[in-house]
Parts: C-alpha cells; sequence; structure tokens
C-alpha cells in the first residue's frame, strides 16, 4: 500500500507539473514510458547519496537517502531529464543509473521567503529549516537576498540541526522594534512590565537532536564527586556533557560596583560514553552532594553553518532603544549543541545612540557544547552604556559579540574586529568577549580588542594573536604564544579580574609577548589586585610562571586622508620596566597571604558604597574615609584577612635580553624562586639576591 501511495504521488505531481501521465504497472511495455516505484528495503541510500533512479529489466527502481522526500525528488528528476532535455525522445535502456547528490539541498525561496529586505522572512525560514531537521537536507541561502527579521516572531527560535550555507546573503535583525522589560528612572529597578518576548529569545538557535537530562537531588545517578575522580560512577552511555550543582555553596561572590552574592558551585564536564572523565576537563570542585545533574548529548554528527565562501553573510543588528538598564538583549545565534563548526560572518551594529541602548548578549553564544570553532568572522564591538549597579553607583555594563557558558573546547579563530581601531588610528578600548564555567577556551589568528574568561575557566590559550587587553579567573594552565597586546589603555600584559579576586590557580606560560604602546611609561605582567573579601574560595596568583622572549615596544601610528592606518615601530625597545604585579608592590608592611595579618591598612568593600565627592579617600591608613561626613561605619570591618592570597612559587626566564623586571619584594613574596634561563649550559639557573634588590635586568 505505501508503495502505490508514493507512486500514486508521484504520478499526481508529474502530471500537474508536466502534463505526462504515468501508468503505474507491474511490467513495462515497448508502446509507452510507464514507471513501477519500489520502496526496497534492499538497498539503502545513505543521505550523501541524494537520489538514485536504476532501471533493470524495464522497472524504474526510485530510491532517495532523505525519508519521505521521494517525491519532491523524483520530481525534479523528471523535470530536469525529462522534460527539460535536449532530446524530445529520451530513452531509458536495460541497466540505466542516475545518480545525483545535489536533491540534499532545500532552499529558503521554496518556503515562501522573500529576501527582499523589508519582508518579515522568520517564519518562512523557520519552516524551511524545520523540514530540514526532519530529514537531514542541507539548507541554502540565495545569495543576493536580505532576509529581514522584525517583531512578531514571539518565543519562537529557527532551529538549526543541519548543515546550513547562507552564501553571502545578508540578514537585518531589527531590535529597535523590540521592546525590553520596564525599569523605574534613574535606577535598576524592573517595575514589573515584561516588554516583548522576542528581546531575549535567539533568532537562530544551532540546538541538539536530543534534548538534555536534568535531575534532582532525589534522583540524581551521581551522588558525590570529587576532584581528582577519573570516572563520574555513572554510565551515560554516550559521550556527554554533564554539569553537576551544589546549590548549598556559592561561588564567585563579586565584589564592586557590581557586587553580587554568587552562584552555586557548578561546572561542566566532558565524559565519554562509561562515563570516564577527559582529563582536559577534571573536577575542579568537591561536591558533597549533588542538589541539580544535567547531561547532555555531546556526539551529535558534526555540523557547519558557513556564511559564504565567495563572500561572508553579512548580519547587521538595528541596535535596541531600550533604556540603558540590565536587561540584555539576545536577538543573537545561539550554539547550544555540539561539534558545530560557524565560519564566515560578518556582524554589524546599526543606529546605535549614545543617550539609550541596553547592552547585548553575544552576537555568536555558545552554550552547553563541547568542540565549536567560530572561524573566519568579522565583529563589531557594541557601544558601551552605563546604569546603576547593584552597589547603587554608576557602572558601565558588559556588551559582547562572542560569548560562551558551560562549554570545552571552543576555538576562535581566524576572526577580526573591524572598529579595533578609533577613526584617528588610536586604539578601540573596551570588551568584546564574556564567558562563563568553561574549559578549554582557544584564541587563534585572532585581532580583536578583547579575551575575557570570567567564572571558572579552567586552561586557557592564545596563539598568533592580538588583543586590547585579556582577562582571566581561574584555574589550569594559561598559555600565551606570539601574542601582542596594544598595552596604551592599561599597560598590563593581562589581568587577573579583580571583582572575583584575581585568582588563577596554575600556571602562567609565556612564549612570545610583545607589548606595544605609544604614550605610557608603566607596564605590569599581570595587573592582579588584593581586596578583602570573601569570594566563597580561596584565592592565588599563578605558581609558576614562565617567561620567554618578552618585549616592550614603542611604536607610532599614523592615519591618512582615505582612513588607512599605518603603524612602525620607533626602534625603542624595553626602554620601560616591567613589574611583575604591580599593584602588589605597596603591601609592603602586611603580608596578605597571612590568615591571621592584621588588615587593619587594607579596607574592604565599604569603600564602594562611599558617596563622597571624588570617592573613597584614606590618607591614614585606618581604613575609614577621611571626609568626616562619609556615612559610613566609624569602624571599617577590615581587620580580619578575609582572603588569604597564595603567591607565586617560582619564576623562570628566558630570552627577555634588556628588559628590566620589577620583582615585588613584599612579605608574601618572601620565598619566591626566580631561575634565568643560561645558554651555556643550557639550563635555568636560580637567582639569590633577587629580593634584595627588587628587579632583576635579563641578560
Amino acid at each position: 500500500a505505501g508503495e502505490i501511495t508514493t507512486a500514486k504521488s508521484i504520478q499526481d505531481l508529474l502530471y500537474k507539473k508536466t502534463g505526462m501521465w504515468l501508468p503505474i504497472v507491474s511490467t513495462a511495455t515497448a508502446e509507452e514510458l510507464v514507471i513501477e516505484v519500489k520502496l526496497s528495503t534492499a538497498i539503502t541510500c545513505k543521505s550523501d547519496k541524494g537520489f538514485i533512479l536504476e532501471i533493470t529489466d524495464g522497472d524504474i527502481l526510485i530510491d532517495c537517502g532523505f525519508a519521505n522526500k521521494i517525491e519532491e525528488a523524483s520530481l525534479a528528476f523528471f523535470m530536469t531529464e525529462i522534460t527539460n532535455s535536449k532530446n524530445k525522445n529520451p530513452s531509458f535502456v536495460n541497466n540505466y543509473k542516475y545518480e545525483k547528490v545535489d536533491y540534499k539541498n532545500i532552499y529558503y525561496k521554496d518556503y515562501g521567503a522573500k529576501g527582499d529586505g523589508y519582508t518579515d522572512d522568520f517564519f518562512a525560514i523557520m519552516k524551511c529549516h524545520a523540514e530540514a531537521n526532519l530529514y537531514g537536507h542541507t539548507v541554502n541561502a540565495e545569495s543576493s537576498a536580505t532576509y529581514y527579521f522584525g517583531k512578531g516572531s514571539g518565543s519562537n527560535s529557527i532551529i538549526i540541526q543541519t548543515d546550513t550555507n547562507w552564501n553571502g546573503c545578508k540578514f537585518i535583525f531589527d531590535d529597535s522594534v523590540i521592546k525590553a522589560p520596564a525599569y523605574y528612572p534613574n535606577s535598576n529597578t524592573p517595575t514589573g512590565e515584561r516588554g516583548d518576548p522576542e528581546y531575549y529569545v535567539p533568532i537562530f538557535i544551532v540546538k541538539n537532536s536530543k534534548s538534555g537530562v536534568g535531575y534532582s537531588q532525589s534522583n540524581s545517578p551521581i551522588k558525590t564527586l570529587y576532584e581528582g575522580a577519573t570516572n563520574i560512577g555513572f554510565a551515560p552511555g554516550y559521550e556527554a556533557l554533564i554539569m553537576p550543582y551544589n546549590s548549598d555553596i556559592y561561588h564567585f561572590i563579586r565584589y564592586g560596583a557590581n557586587q553580587n552574592n554568587g552562584s552555586a558551585q557548578h561546572e561542566v564536564i566532558h565524559v565519554d560514553a562509561q562515563g570516564n572523565i577527559d582529563p582536559e576537563t577534571p573536577v575542579q570542585w568537591n561536591y558533597d552532594k549533588i542538589t541539580k545533574l544535567t547531561i547532555t548529548n555531546a556526539a551529535e554528527d558534526p555540523i557547519t553553518i558557513n556564511g559564504g565562501d565567495a563572500r561572508r553573510a553579512h548580519v547587521d543588528t538595528i541596535n535596541n532603544q531600550a533604556p540603558s538598564h540590565y536587561t540584555y538583549y539576545a536577538r543573537n545565534i545561539s550554539i547550544e549543541r555540539s561539534n558545530v563548526t560557524i565560519k564566515n560572518i560578518k556582524h554589524t551594529i546599526s543606529e546605535e545612540k549614545t543617550d539609550c541602548g541596553a547592552p547585548n548578549n553575544a552576537f555568536i553564544a555558545v552554550t552547553n557544547a563541547n568542540n565549536v570553532v567560530v572561524d573566519s568572522c568579522e565583529f563589531q564591538r557594541p557601544m558601551s552604556h552605563s546604569t546603576i549597579g547593584s552597589a547603587g553607583v554608576n557602572v558601565s555594563m558588559g556588551s559582547y559579540e562572542i560569548g560562551a557558558t558551560t562549554s570545552t573546547n571552543v576555538t576562535w579563530q581566524n576572526c577580526t574586529q573591524s572598529n579595533l581601531y578609533q577613526p584617528d588610528g588610536s586604539i578601540k578600548s573596551g570588551g568584546l568577549m564574556g564567558t562563563n564555567y568553561c574549559k578549554n577556551l582557544i584564541f587563534r589568528n585572532m585581532e580583536v580588542c578583547s579575551f575575557d574568561a570570567h567564572c571558572g575557566t579552567y586552561n586557557a590559550k592564545m596563539i598568533d594573536s592580538t588583543c586590547e587587553h585579556i582577562n582571566f579567573i581561574g584555574e589550569g594552565t594559561i598559555y600565551l604564544e606570539n601574542m601582542t597586546i596594544l598595552s596604551n589603555a592599561a599597560g598590563n600584559g593581562l589581568v587577573l579580574r579583580s571583582d572575583y579576586g584575581s585568582t588563577w590557580q596554575g600556571d602562567l606560560i609565556v612564549k612570545g609577548l610583545n607589548l606595544k604602546y605609544y604614550s605610557r611609561t608603566t607596564f605590569s605582567l599581570a595587573n592582579a589586585i588584593w581586596t578583602n573579601h570573601d569570594f566563597g574560595y580561596q584565592t592565588y596568583l599563578p605558581e609558576n610562571i614562565w617567561l620567554e622572549d618578552v618585549r616592550i615596544t614603542e611604536i607610532g601610528y599614523s592615519v591618512d586622508s582615505l582612513g588607512n592606518r599605518t603603524e612602525w615601530n620607533t626602534g625603542t625597545v624595553n626602554k620601560h620596566p616591567l613589574h611583575l604585579y604591580l599593584n602588589l608592590e605597596k603591601y609592603t608592611a602586611e603580608d596578605i597571604s597571612n590568615p591571621d595579618a592584621t588588615m587593619s591598612r587594607f579596607p574592604t568593600e565599604d569603600k564602594i558604597k562611599c558617596a563622597c565627592e571624588g570617592g573613597f579617600n584614606d590618607t591614614t591608613g585606618d581604613g575609614l574615609c577621611d571626609n568626616e561626613k562619609c556615612g559610613l561605619p566609624e569602624t571599617a570591618d577590615n581587620m580580619q584577612n578575609m582572603n588569604p592570597y597564595i603567591p607565586t612559587k617560582n619564576l623562570y626566564i628566558k630570552n627577555c635580553p634588556g628588559l628590566t623586571i620589577i620583582l615585588p619584594n613584599t612579605p608574601q613574596f618572601k620565598d619566591m624562586m626566580v631561575f634565568v634561563y643560561k645558554e651555556e649550559i643550557d639550563d635555568y639557573e636560580l637567582v639569590d639576591d633577587w629580593f634584595a634588590n627588587n628587579y632583576l635586568l635579563c641578560p
């Protein structure tokens, strides 16, 4: 019955489209062209075969590699090979075989997308991808089309689960027509007015074909989990990402103008089907209990979203016109599955305004995924806006182009930033990236303003790249190779974020670092700021630091009448010293690594609450603001060291000729060992007197 039904569908379609009527028979005759459709189970056509038509003994066997698409592929065959044939009387002979791969492709235009730049094509494109997801098709855009997405999609997203080619087309994401939730004037408090649901719903979601599995504490197959474990004690049956939570413990208790109470202890761990833990994603925390567990499939077949080979697809976001509050817009491309490559996309942001605008939650965002590559894309850093933060003072809001959350093995490579430099040629300072709870993040051949790894990052690698600043918090290894830092804005090789405790538990390996400047005199390898605040965990400086081929280079630049920027070295290298930890050199009277130290000279978070004109000012060292009208408590709560800071143990220096390194000869560093590589012995040699000298001139 199924065979006759399929044959009847083909028969009807052919008659409607071509006027040909092919009877359904069991044998062929010489007088007329007839067809018998056999849905053979003996011949299994793989999806990469597309479409096969084979004639044996007068019978036509049609086999299609896409379930339920046999009618469409058969019609395409007859339209192309018969009605459009130059031979008006085509004849089929025994053992004829026709095989075509292209029938796996479907197109937005076939599902009603206009691509005219003003008709909203959201639901037409959503329908196209929905069918592709069912039948395994590759989706294609028209290279000349401009697809517009405005208001009206509600809580819907376009789900991508198959290869997609945008062929250099253009998309317009019109956020200006999307209303965000309302806030009370001059505050960061919502009124309860919800706004349009679209504001926080991705346009495209690259999604797993299988949904994740969630467990509560009562039914979780894993009850405890500890650092050093090699197996989670449970076999998921497939390669997976697991995310354990312990809501009784809070980490990353943020300090400063954006202070908060932290987040429940959690992380992401990559395991195989038997539950063996990938050594590159080890357990970071001890879980005496697991109050929630999420497991997602990481064994999906790889897919690629390609913006275009001849030219990049262009996505233009018409910026939102919302008031400047923490109502993050997320009308973006969200990657929520493993084994994805997204490449050749250009993103621009138009109609930004200085007097309004809510921040953006990453144009390409990666969540709960393993093995994702973002390749050969061009980004534009969003304009900065400010609001009233949780501490009641004005703060700048982070707005992002790229981001990742609870993901592993994410690589950004061969990408650039269109507004890295100002029109006058100076450096465009600010953020581009935000990540949380990730492991093994990689930058390769990137030229963008920032690399920013927030809460919980384990392992970060940057190779052959240029940045204005790089921020880290976490543990494992920071690896920098052939890096250029445009250091005029801050003068730091890297920043260990002070709002999360300036902590990195692990090693820092530098093999090639050029700090380029044009108007600075002070430079620091790492901007680490100690704060007497409980962040929910022990804080560390990198345990071992390897510095190889590090230099500080003075540059000049100019911009011609066409806006082209030219940069050159002035010939001055290592004119200024490099401080290992500039901000920690002042603690000469207190050992901030000692949990029993008296911290009377260094105020805690009280200073952030100071509303005095000019801010907190303590010239006497008693931990109090000098302004008698300040309103802070008479005795600042800073007498106990709530944040003993574990210092660096070993510093290794190689091939940094002429560079003066300022070392912090403060009590917490008294036991640090410094080694300098000697070529004549092909080994590192201990420097005995560095603590007394406070500096080291590299040979």
